[in-house]
């Protein structure tokens, strides 16, 4: 019986073959681009998880700022600055709500600058993280450590804070902080003094204030609000949990941010010791003659009027003319001190500070940099018991004579100044010396947050 199945022919067997061949071929392609897309992947995978993350940011002495760490930080310190922004956002609708205008401009700046900060924070993180790096290495240097426990009752302070409260710990050392206050003011004695003039920056206007330096107001002492364990547990946890969802911040990175917080409080504590406690004073008086001085106040009638709109340019010739005329009273007033009147007397009569009016034009002992610098500057400049020419300042124009000049006792609160201009001072010394590179670009923002 002969079988149905057709003979393939040589030239029909050799193109089988070569059919074959080239399906295996084909096959082997497909095996090969598939395998060099999983490399690549996987490669990418690996570039993106584990290589980026571990790239270095910044260089510090010997110690490498990872990417990872530094993106960890920027999410934990947007998130800090958001929730700040939520609670301000939350109480100027408050008090618009009730018209409450005097708190309501205080919590529309702080939101401005809490929006500003915002701006700046992914380039001032890697500084802050450069910083904490450097009085780390100081820090172990000098065997200066924070422990475990401390990190615990510093989060409960904050945590506290946060409910309107204290942790025990927090009220037993404002007791003994109020004890050592009371110490410091019954054997430091203070010459009455009155601050007009507090220094300056930027475009920030200030009102001369009445209320005397260093003198402390006995007030009545305050029920304190202390937040049992239990609950700072419970607030713990909760506190955790929000970290995690919204900065992607476990329990381990937290604590060492708090760490590094504790760390540099140590490590100024420690340099701060080294702060002078007495430093050059000058005990000067002056007559403070506003621009508007000569401005008369407005009548029952003007202040119904709808006020007149000037040019920019007659508002400069205005306020050029206000102040020329001010100088020529403050000349005047110079030529009849001169001539022999009473200081006190013309201060209570002309001067537009109200700290000093009534107590003779006293501004009493007071250290460099406490007033703006055009004042700051023949305070600590003028010979003794000599009248000043009118001296500019954007309060407007005075007249000072200094009566004394010398090395003294620092106050407490100018002893505090000089504390922080130490510490200050030895941290930018720090960074001086140090060998610090960085490699931080915008694109190592982390994603969710570049702007």
């Amino acid at each position: 019986m002969s079988s149905n199945k057709p003979v393939k022919t040589r030239r029909q067997r050799a193109y089988s073959k070569k059919e074959q061949q080239q399906l295996h071929q084909i096959y082997m392609g497909l095996g090969i681009i598939v395998a060099l897309i999983a490399v690549l992947l996987a490669l990418g995978l690996l570039y993106s998880y584990v290589i980026q993350p571990n790239s270095t940011i910044a260089q510090v002495n010997d110690t490498e700022l990872t990417l990872q760490q530094y993106q960890d930080r920027v999410r934990y310190e947007r998130f800090l600055i958001d929730e700040q922004l939520g609670q301000i956002i939350s109480e100027i609708t408050r008090l618009r709500e009730e018209g409450n205008e005097q708190f309501l401009q205080f919590y529309e700046q702080l939101g401005n600058q809490l929006q500003q900060q915002r701006f700046l924070v992914d380039q001032q993180t890697l500084d802050q993280m450069i910083e904490e790096t450097l009085l780390a290495q100081k820090a172990s240097d000098k065997g200066v450590t924070v422990s475990e426990e401390e990190i615990t009752e510093e989060i409960n302070r904050f945590l506290a804070g946060r409910s309107g409260g204290v942790t025990e710990a927090s009220a037993s050392e404002t007791v003994m902080a109020l004890v050592d206050a009371t110490a410091t003011a019954s054997v430091w004695t203070p010459t009455p003094t009155r601050t007009p003039l507090p220094t300056l920056e930027g475009s920030e206007e200030m009102t001369p204030t009445a209320t005397p330096a260093d003198t402390p107001t006995p007030g009545p002492t305050a029920t304190l609000n202390i937040i049992a364990v239990s609950e700072l547990s419970t607030q713990h946890t909760s506190w955790l949990e929000t970290l995690k969802a919204n900065a992607n911040t476990d329990e381990a990175t937290y604590r060492q941010y708090i760490k590094a917080s504790i760390l540099r409080d140590k490590m100024n504590e420690i340099v701060s010791e080294d702060a002078p406690t007495t430093g050059e004073q000058s005990n000067a008086r002056h007559i403070l003659i506003n621009f508007d001085h000569n401005k008369p106040p407005p009548s029952p009638d003007e202040e119904n009027e709808e006020p007149v709109e000037l040019s920019e340019e007659e508002q400069a010739a205005e306020a050029e003319k206000a102040k020329q005329e001010t100088k020529q009273l403050a000349n005047e007033i110079i030529e009849r001190l001169e001539a022999g009147e009473d200081f006190a007397d013309l201060a209570e009569e002309y001067s537009d500070d109200p700290g000093s009016r009534f107590s003779g034009g006293e501004l009493g002992f007071v250290t460099q940099g406490t007033f703006v610098e055009s004042v700051d500057k023949a305070i600590f400049e003028l010979p003794l018991n000599e009248l000043s020419e009118p001296i500019e300042s954007q309060f407007g124009w005075h007249i000072i004579e200094v009566l004394e000049r010398g090395d003294r006792e620092l106050s407490p609160s100018d002893y505090e100044q000089a504390q922080r201009e130490t510490f200050t001072e030895w941290l930018a010394n720090l960074q001086e010396g140090a060998t610090v590179e960085k490699f931080w670009t915008t694109d190592k923002v982390p994603p969710e947050v570049r702007r």
